[in-house]
């Protein structure tokens, strides 16, 4: 960490010390200038790459114009509050802010004999247009996502929310990263005490650099067992998704560099929605809802269930006889599912890694080829195959890939169990991973919630697609500042009292 450090009023100290610590010279992306204003000398320190060449051309000929009488008292005042036709400076008297803010791609100006340096906002970071997300796509709909660019990211957020309450504070991370992270928020809605929960965790983080961004952050902030796979916060790469939790009462964290927004608080509801289920009507979106929720249901259940009652097939009734295997393969039925477990784990890391065009050619030759095989040759038993296909559609059907993958490594576990201990072992890793669900919170807010504790209000709307204009409350249990959502006359909102006689009326 660099002491604090004035600026100074000989150039040439402020010139060398920024030379020395930078390495001008020997990294070719530091671009330093001397020149004169008027009758003073002049620097400046900016980042090859980072600055828009347009933005600094109109600004060296603004100040470079001028006439030496013009400037011969009150140069600095003169320049910043004449001269500059840029929008975006400020004045500066600590080097070490001044350091953080040239490293974050703003370009600096020093001038003989003044103590404070401007900073010129130019920047133009490498950045790739919205475009549909891969993972959260929608039949219709809006087709723009987040990308790695912050000044992006909240545009996105703002053209969907006009309010005049809505914040985005940045905080910086890392000692050497200086990482810049926006925490997102509605002023008068949110919970003030989430977000200073939130900010302090953020400035509470001491470490050099978070380069993974928004998972190095999640680990930081989100306390309580880190063993534990449940996802604590919910990611999206989609605007609309975001400013429908703002509404509520969430904090939305954005990572630059990253186009994923965290969302936080979230409970194990969050996960298995999807923006889907808003883009159709409130029959197909509830029909939709109990889909997905069925399917990680089964993906859960499923292979360890079968596989408990396939190693104990007096406990099924006659009627259900057909379930247990006919061709059970060489392998143990276990060590079959464990096998199948790691095969469709590797296929999925297989085809994250090969080019696109190849991934589609690998997905069928790990789905059918070695499927097909594993079940001609004996190694595989047809039922086994079937039971984790089934279980692994169910996985992809949230779009939350983190509690897929808590999914998943749940199912090992029964699956585990099952092997060991058979029935019991299954009903005894249900409740350890109910209880584990229970114990769980998000920020303080309760993982199943609201099932635990129950809310049957707030149950219904998330089991069933409710009609958006039946949802006139926010969340109980993020304690919003403005409970519900109706208009008033003089803020945009109807107060709970106008809403009451409403009602009566």
């Amino acid at each position: 960490m660099q002491e604090s450090r004035k600026i100074d009023g000989d150039i040439d100290k402020n010139i060398n010390y920024l030379k020395d610590l930078l390495g001008v010279g020997e990294t070719f992306d530091i671009v330093f200038r001397e020149f004169k204003i008027g009758r003073r000398r002049a620097a400046t320190f900016s980042i090859n790459g980072m600055t828009n060449d347009v933005v600094l051309s109109n600004v060296y000929q603004a100040i470079l114009t001028c006439h030496p009488e013009e400037l011969s008292i009150n140069t600095l005042n003169k320049v910043f509050y004449q001269r500059l036709p840029h929008s975006q400076v400020k004045l500066l008297d600590n080097m070490n802010d001044s350091l953080v803010s040239l490293l974050s791609g703003e370009m600096l100006l020093f001038i003989e004999g003044e103590e404070q340096v401007v900073v010129i906002d130019a920047r133009s970071y490498p950045a790739r247009s919205p475009s549909e997300s891969n993972i959260e796509k929608v039949t219709r709909g809006s087709r723009d996502s987040f990308v790695e660019t912050i000044p992006f990211n909240t545009a996105l957020i703002r053209r969907r929310l006009r309010d005049a309450n809505l914040r985005f504070e940045i905080v910086k991370i890392g000692a050497r990263s200086k990482t810049d992270v926006a925490i997102c928020y509605i002023k008068d809605i949110t919970n003030p005490g989430l977000v200073d929960t939130v900010k302090e965790r953020l400035n509470a983080i001491a470490i050099d650099g978070v380069p993974m961004a928004e998972k190095a952050v999640e680990e930081f902030i989100v306390h309580g067992s880190k063993w534990n796979p449940l996802p604590k916060v919910r990611y999206t790469e989609r605007p609309d998704v975001a400013a429908v939790h703002m509404l509520e009462g969430h904090v939305c964290l954005i990572v630059d560099t990253s186009p994923s927004i965290i969302i936080l608080p979230t409970t194990f509801w969050h996960h298995v929605q999807h923006a889907e289920e808003f883009r159709q009507n409130m029959t197909a979106g509830t029909f939709l809802r109990i889909v997905r929720l069925g399917a990680v249901l089964l993906s859960l259940l499923l292979p360890p269930l079968w596989l408990s009652f396939a190693l104990q097939p007096r406990l099924l009734p006659e009627t259900l006889s057909f379930l247990g295997p006919r061709d059970p393969g060489i392998i143990p039925l276990g060590i079959q599912f464990l096998l199948a477990e790691f095969g469709v784990e590797m296929v999925r890391m297989a085809t994250v890694h090969v080019p696109s065009a190849q991934a589609t050619a690998l997905g069928f030759i790990g789905a059918f080829m070695l499927g097909e095989f594993a079940s001609r040759v004996g190694l595989f038993g047809n039922e086994a195959i079937f039971y984790i296909a089934v279980a692994t559609v169910g996985t992809f059907a949230t779009p939350s890939f983190e509690l897929a993958m808590a999914v998943r490594l749940f199912r090992i576990f029964l699956l585990l169990l099952v092997i060991a201990f058979k029935l019991p072992g299954l009903l005894g890793g249900l409740v350890i991973i109910l209880l584990i669900a229970a114990t769980t919170k998000s920020f303080g807010v309760p993982y199943l919630w609201p099932a635990v504790p129950f809310n049957y209000k707030a149950m219904k709307d998330v089991i069933f697609r409710l009609p958006l204009p039946s949802k006139l409350m926010r969340p109980a249990i993020l304690k919003p500042q403005d409970p519900d959502r109706l208009e008033d006359n003089r803020t945009g909102r109807r107060s709970g009292a106008k809403r009451k006689n409403r009602d009566e009326d």
